[in-house]
């Protein structure tokens, strides 16, 4: 388990330390190079039938450009349940950059890194740190950041957030009784006749110690969700 917990992390550290590459502009000679050679489905470069899009993969992500003359530009790059968002400007500039963790939860989604938008010369305009913006008013974040988290939680339980299908949501919440900002990972269980079943792990957010688990369910319409 040590052995797969280095190399994760190792797997992870790389590719943080390739996103320090800074991305300055939309690569359209790329774009229009690869759009050549895709078809809607079931190939190498994907369009999905979208003519202004292209998906394909790159090393250990999947790369998804969309590209629209005139307008805003994008692209995603996707390392397990890690996303990186790239907007550009018309004039194919960067305008913003944005890093998430993302499972399963449209609605936990924790955007995490430092956000960064840009004017339309390229130049930093504003940032954001989030994972040190404060839980609420007067009330300041964890302690720990979210990725000694994804390591406590892999060591513990052999529950690997990055790239777990499972991975339901991570969310950060105040204990009612010690008003310590904590961690909950959610693991998805199952959703069968219309009961969502989850697990969620409970960390300590000054020191990172495994707190408990519970189980929860929920009675879901009939026919279930087309998303949570």
């Amino acid at each position: 388990m040590k052995v797969v917990l280095i190399l994760i992390t190792f797997l992870l550290f790389n590719f943080l330390k390739s996103q320090s590459i800074e991305i300055r502009s939309f690569n359209l000679r790329e774009f229009d190079s690869l759009i050549q050679k895709s078809c809607p489905m079931d190939c190498d470069i994907k369009t999905y039938h979208n003519s202004n899009f292209i998906s394909f993969k790159r090393n250990d992500s999947v790369i998804d450009m969309s590209y629209h003359k005139g307008e805003i530009s994008s692209m995603r790059k996707v390392f397990g349940n890690y996303r990186v968002w790239y907007e550009f400007h018309p004039n194919l500039k960067i305008k913003s950059k944005k890093e998430f963790l993302e499972g399963i939860s449209q609605i936990g989604i924790m955007q995490v890194g430092i956000e960064r938008e840009y004017d339309t010369n390229g130049k930093i305009i504003h940032e954001t740190d989030w994972e040190n913006v404060p839980y609420d008013t007067d009330i300041p974040g964890p302690n720990i950041n979210v990725w000694q988290i994804v390591n406590q939680i892999k060591k513990d339980f052999n529950f690997d957030i990055l790239f777990d299908e499972s991975f339901f949501s991570i969310q950060i919440y105040q204990d009612e009784v010690t008003n310590k900002v904590n961690y909950g990972v959610v693991k998805f269980i199952s959703d069968n006749n219309d009961k969502l079943k989850l697990l969620t792990y409970y960390y300590d957010g000054e020191n990172g110690k495994f707190i408990k688990k519970s189980k929860s369910e929920t009675e879901l319409p009939p026919g279930g969700l087309v998303h949570y």
